[in-house]
């Protein structure tokens, strides 16, 4: 019989072994917490033979949770995600679970909770023992104790008869606890016992290792954020755009609801870069809060917005928000405040559901009625922020410092930079106009002095004929003195094209604006160029529908013969026609003079330039027609002294030319 017996425990010491040593490989191949918990459940349960295993977990307000659990064909009901309060475990009851690291095994039939060996009876649930207790008194007066009746009757209304309890602690504090239950009386042997604490041991090392695994990857998944982000704003110029992205990116990463980035030495024209969840506060009312919140060289936690009295005056911005708590971190370079980031959390609604959820299995009846009062919803609650969170926020409020003060030095090089080549540009431009003006003066020297020497000797040439009285009649003499008088005139015309641009040039240049009729000036014009339209079999056109203007007449009629003059001499058959109206398409009411003619034309590219002062299209043009380049420059100035303004028009070369003027109307117009 003992040899039987001795094989027999023999076969169960292997099986709780091989039992182990498959927890135990399981354990160590994972490195994910809630496959390890449900794997642990499940085989520990098939070790004892119990109808059920959970673990239960202890946050920080002492209130418990069941994570994981394993049921034998629902032979009990479930209590997984289901949350119990602090009270359900005495707190001196997690304290002797700490103190002896024990194993509590509750039988029923017995009325006793035992804690390896049976010495003391003073019961943890009924409060007779007091957590100093616990610490003071010896281990070995603490071993037993009775079974609370409360406790009794919650384990028989749940079918419970007999509970098995294991600690699991993490860094010597009580982390959870690895509870089996049975239907029946059920006795666990020696070899159970110190099978399911060498369970529990490897069961704490994997949530160390979880735990140190999740702070891990946490840790890597920062520094990744951080060295990404810092990546892109380094190598990016465009400074607003990508700072207004990451903090979208940081906002999603720190899981707040919105963010803002508030710059002391603004970018461009923004003060503040924002996202998300939004205050309706201005710039200097940000700056007000902050220097409010003493938020001065580190970051800090504005941990319930409602709370802090320093900032009652800025509370009302708040009440149409969710907005209840702040993250801020100071953008500093060495003394000076360069801005803030800030990120924000609005409240949030917690929903636990307690044991006692309404469950048809009649066996939670108990628990429901224990624990009614702890179906809960907790509204407006203030959320938290990590230790993670705050690092992660002061270290990418670093790289926003150095962000802004590389977009400040690279603008300052940018703004330098544009200074210098600007003033090159200006010296450049300086330098080709004095080339240009001294090309073309030469240029005007030249052709000045051949169409001075013309009419001069022209003129000469006629004079010695009448003195000496070469010719034969009188026909032949009025010819002559016709022919002395027109290159007299050329020459005078000559001369006063030159002083007049002398006077521009230097300033003092008048007008005399008066209210004058129009047609006996465009009636003048006709009888100045009669002879040059029969001479050149041209016909010549004039319209108005206007009677009178305010101007100044003999710079007027300075401008006609100039624009008539180059019509007819680049034109060689054809039409010129010189057209008056009145302009009422403008904001204020103008008379608009447009000289047009069939002549030669201009390239576009050559337009714009005609009317700086010693210019032609090209130099055959001045050999060919003959001018000093001034007429267009003259006619330019008048009718800017005028009020008006002026352009050409030309399709191109052999297709004509049009120049039009506008003078403002500063007097009534009559028809």
């Amino acid at each position: 019989m003992s040899v039987r017996r001795k094989a027999t425990n023999s076969v169960k010491e292997l099986s709780h072994l091989t039992t182990l040593n498959r927890i135990v490989s399981r354990i160590r191949q994972s490195l994910n917490l809630q496959t390890v918990l449900d794997s642990t459940t499940t085989e520990v349960r098939r070790l004892l033979k119990t109808d059920r295993v959970k673990i239960y977990k202890f946050d920080e307000q002492g209130n418990g949770q069941v994570v994981a659990e394993s049921i034998n064909r629902d032979r009990l009901p479930s209590l997984k995600g289901l949350y119990f309060p602090a009270g359900d475990i005495p707190p001196q009851a997690r304290e002797l679970f700490v103190k002896a690291k024990v194993r509590s095994i509750v039988n029923l039939e017995e009325q006793k909770i035992r804690l390896l060996e049976p010495s003391h009876f003073l019961s943890t649930s009924a409060e007779e023992l007091t957590v100093e207790q616990v610490r003071k008194e010896p281990l070995k007066k603490l071993l037993q104790r009775p079974v609370d009746p409360c406790h009794v009757e919650y384990l028989n209304l749940m079918g419970v008869k007999s509970t098995l309890v294991v600690p699991i602690l993490k860094d010597k504090k009580l982390w959870g606890l690895l509870i089996a239950h049975h239907g029946k009386s059920k006795r666990f042997s020696q070899l159970d016992l110190q099978i399911i604490q060498m369970i529990t041991e490897q069961l704490e090392l994997a949530i160390s290792q979880a735990n140190l695994m999740e702070d891990v990857e946490a840790n890597a998944r920062r520094e990744k954020l951080i060295s990404d982000i810092s990546f892109r704003i380094y190598l990016s110029v465009e400074t607003e755009k990508i700072l207004q992205k990451v903090l979208r990116e940081v906002v999603r990463e720190i899981q707040a609801s919105g963010g803002i980035v508030l710059l002391t030495q603004t970018l461009k024209d923004k003060e503040f870069l924002i996202t998300g969840s939004q205050v309706q506060l201005s710039f200097q009312q940000w700056l007000e809060l902050f220097k409010s919140a003493e938020i001065t060289n580190r970051s800090k936690v504005i941990t319930d917005i409602y709370q802090e009295q320093k900032l009652n005056k800025f509370i009302s911005a708040f009440t149409n928000t969710h907005i209840r708590s702040i993250l801020v971190v100071p953008l500093r370079y060495s003394q000076e405040v360069l801005g803030y980031l800030a990120v924000f959390r609005d409240e949030i609604n917690v929903e636990r559901v307690w044991a006692g959820y309404n469950d048809p299995d009649k066996r939670q009846q108990r628990p429901r009625q224990s624990f009614e009062q702890w179906k809960e919803m907790k509204t407006a609650q203030v959320p938290e922020w990590s230790e993670g969170d705050q690092k992660l926020l002061e270290s990418l409020g670093n790289h926003f410092t150095m962000a802004i003060l590389q977009h400040t030095l690279y603008q300052r090089e940018k703004q330098q930079r544009f200074l210098v080549e600007e003033h090159n540009r200006k010296l450049q431009v300086a330098r080709t106009v004095a080339e240009t003006a001294s090309r073309l003066k030469s240029e005007f020297l030249s052709t000045t002095n051949h169409e001075l020497r013309t009419p001069i000797a022209s003129t000469l040439n006629y004079l010695t004929l009448l003195r000496e009285r070469l010719y034969d009649n009188e026909e032949e003499l009025e010819e002559y003195i016709e022919a002395a008088y027109t290159s007299a005139e050329n020459l005078v015309n000559i001369i006063n094209n030159v002083l007049d641009i002398s006077k521009i040039e230097a300033g003092r240049m008048q007008v005399d604006l008066k209210f004058i009729k129009l047609q006996p000036l465009l009636d003048k014009q006709r009888s100045l160029f009669k002879a040059q339209t029969i001479g050149c079999n041209l016909n010549f056109v004039m319209k108005s529908e206007v009677d009178a203007i305010w101007a100044d007449e003999n710079k007027l009629q300075q401008i006609l013969i100039n624009l008539i003059s180059n019509a007819f001499k680049f034109t060689r058959e054809g039409e010129i026609k010189l057209e008056v109206l009145r302009c009422i398409t403008s904001e204020k009411p103008e008379i608009q003079f447009s000289v047009s003619d069939t002549g030669i034309g201009i390239e576009p590219n050559k337009q714009n330039i005609l009317f700086e002062a010693f210019v032609q299209a090209d130099g055959s043009i001045r050999r060919r027609y003959g001018g000093t380049g001034l007429g267009l420059t003259i006619c330019k100035n008048f009718v800017e002294l005028m009020g008006g303004k002026i352009w050409l028009e030309s399709p191109g070369l052999n297709q004509g030319t049009t120049v039009t003027f506008t003078l403002p109307v500063n007097e009534p117009l009559t028809s």
